[in-house]
């Protein structure tokens, strides 16, 4: 918002726009234990040190460099070693949506003195003794932050550069007409200070990502393009070993700073195992955690049996998973063939295939978050209606396609389900699915030639643009954007909400790009889903974040082997 403002009014909107964020962002966020007290007892009961930890997962994470990474495998991998500034609350529900400090000592604000009268200046205190894992083993300082946020904002197909664009100086960085980002500035060995062109009532939402990680430019340099496999950060743990599409192994780091953490000794991540043979694996003792939750086909028997149905921990997420459609490849260029996709699916059969496992959801952000409309409903399952604008578009017989997904479940029952829809309306949909490292990066190049396939997204912050941004605006290689989808309408409205400080105003402003898009239907909401997780009887503080989902690096070993 241009114009002038008092001191004491940009002050009050900035707080306004945090609080407001967050609180909404909480909504129908909370955790509830599937098992009543059982989840609550193993998060509640003193941690014990020593063990390891056995996780399954079915398939790899894409990578563990933090400039890079942007899935949920390799996020939940990735933040035992790598550390930023801030981070959110380790709770579950409401709580666990509120931001902390990391490697910084205090969240700036304006009470603190972290956030300047006019809304522009951050200052971050770091803290003091902090240092990365042997072999770098040193203290780090200011410039180490400021050498990986430059990083990010050049490194090769980094997906999330447009987070941080309203930093002074970061588009002519990322152009190429300067040495440095001028905005981002070392104060001294533990103070940083970050100016931003205009206010940004996200910007502390997105300095709690991933993205803006503190890494050792020595290691850096030493490994070169093995970063993306040996991560080296301040981190609870180190990560050992990386045997591609078997098993990464993550130990305690001796040089971590927070004291009594980590609780165990080892993280061993089972990477092989499909989610019905994880389930039987737990059962019989050799798994701690199921990494991909319980499979959907198990979940009924599992939540009402006497013995493990109080090892069953049920959450809502902030979520949702979908169909894009890439707009660049024919015929999803033309919008009637995109909007027939949407009337052709019947998102309440999936729902009910998932059993448990999702709940309706016909728009782009998902319940709890900001910007949610508990009413609103773009499109019916109506196949003839379907049929009706692919005739127009051209297709009164159909057309036949590839129909993209990875292999991990549901994704595979989902594309089965999604077939038949497509055939019921003329659209002969030919299923290719592929390991979930190489899908994600397949689906985000335009090179593939993807026309159409399965997507899911996952919360990075609590905040509109967080859903808005990365899918449906800045289309890029190697982005979120898998639609490669842009509208200059939506674009200048998403811009435009960076600096608006009115928080009625910015929410209905993200509202009018969600019309925008559903009507250009560059994707079809399929449902928002609902974490059915499980953990075994010798695991203890199990919980489900709302941002960071599973924390395996505050869990423990209740026997402590």
């Amino acid at each position: 918002m241009k114009g002038r403002r008092t001191t004491v009014g940009v002050l009050v909107l900035l707080i306004a726009v945090a609080a407001l964020t967050l609180s909404l962002a909480a909504c129908g966020s909370s955790s509830s234990s599937g098992g009543g007290s059982s989840a609550a007892a193993t998060t509640s009961a003193a941690p014990v040190q020593g063990g390891t930890l056995n996780v399954t997962y079915e398939g790899e994470p894409t990578e563990l460099d933090p400039a890079i990474a942007w899935e949920l495998t390799s996020w939940g991998i990735e933040r035992l070693t790598y550390q930023g500034l801030l981070t959110y609350v380790s709770k579950p529900g409401e709580a666990g949506s509120q931001l902390a400090p990391e490697l910084a000592t205090e969240v700036p604000s304006a009470t603190n003195g972290g956030i300047s009268a006019d809304g522009k200046v951050y200052t971050f205190h770091i803290r003091k003794g902090v240092k990365f894992a042997a072999p770098v083993d040193r203290e780090v300082v200011a410039q180490d932050f400021k050498y990986s946020f430059e990083r990010m904002m050049v490194e090769p197909l980094a997906p999330a550069t447009f987070f941080y664009t309203g930093v002074a100086g970061a588009q002519d960085f990322i152009d190429g007409k300067a040495k440095e980002i001028t905005g981002y500035k070392v104060v001294d060995d533990y103070t940083i200070q970050i100016t931003l062109d205009k206010p940004d009532g996200a910007f502390l939402l997105a300095m709690a990502m991933p993205f803006t990680s503190v890494m050792p430019k020595e290691w850096v340099d030493k490994v070169g393009k093995q970063i993306k496999r040996k991560p080296l950060g301040t981190g609870p743990f180190v990560v050992d070993s990386w045997t591609p599409g078997q098993s990464i192994d993550a130990s305690k780091n001796p040089n971590y700073w927070e004291s009594g953490k980590p609780y165990l000794d080892a993280i061993h991540f089972d990477l092989t195992t499909n989610p019905s043979t994880a389930l039987l694996r737990l059962e019989r003792g050799e798994v701690d955690v199921l990494g991909d939750g319980i499979p959907s086909a198990d979940y009924q028997r599992t939540r009402v049996d006497p013995t493990w149905s109080k090892y069953v921990y049920d959450s809502p997420e902030i979520a949702t998973y979908y169909v894009f459609m890439n707009v660049n490849e024919k015929p999803f260029t033309d919008v009637k063939v995109r909007q027939a996709v949407n009337y052709a699916i019947n998102t309440a059969r999936l729902q009910k295939l998932l059993a448990g496992q999702a709940k309706a959801l016909n728009q782009i952000l998902p319940d709890g978050m900001p910007g949610h409309m508990a009413d609103k409903q773009y499109y019916t399952y109506d196949p003839a209606t379907a049929k009706q604008l692919l005739a127009d578009a051209g297709f009164p017989n159909g057309f036949k396609v590839t129909f993209y997904s990875h292999n991990v479940e549901p994704f595979p029952r989902l594309a089965q389900a999604l077939q038949n829809d497509l055939s019921a309306v003329g659209i002969d949909a030919s299923i290719k699915l592929m390991d979930k490292a190489t899908y994600w990066d397949f689906i985000e190049r335009s090179a593939s030639h993807a026309g159409i396939g399965l997507s899911d997204w996952y919360q990075d912050f609590p905040d509109p643009s967080d859903f808005i941004g990365p899918l449906f605006t800045h289309p890029s290689e190697g982005g979120a954007n898998s639609s490669f989808y842009s509208n200059p309408e939506v674009e200048k409205l998403y811009a435009a909400s960076n600096s608006e400080l009115d928080p009625a105003k910015r929410i209905a402003m993200f509202q009018q790009m969600q019309d925008l898009i559903m009507a250009d239907a560059p994707a079809a909401i399929l449902y928002q889903p609902v974490w059915n997780g499980m953990f075994g009887k010798n695991t203890g503080g199990y919980y489900y974040h709302p941002v960071w989902s599973l924390q395996f690096q505050e869990m423990w070993k209740l026997d402590g082997k």
